[in-house]
């Protein structure tokens, strides 16, 4: 094997491992991220969305009052 594939091997490894979530230099941590949003159910309109906000209707309902 040439040292070019060596090479591409082990970058392919370490991305692997990143997205893996394994705690090396090569780490993203984008596993370990919660997201901040969650899925809410309009009273109003019975719209489906995700938002962070404290609040119960869509922004098209809100918006109408």
């Amino acid at each position: 094997m040439s040292k070019k594939v060596i090479d591409e091997d082990k970058a392919f490894e370490q991305a692997l491992k990143g997205k893996m979530g394994w705690k090396c230099s090569c780490a993203l941590e984008i596993i370990d991220k919660k997201s901040s949003l969650r899925d809410v159910t309009c009273k109003k309109c019975g719209k489906t969305f995700k938002t962070d906000r404290k609040t119960d209707t869509c922004f098209r309902c809100e918006r109408s009052q």
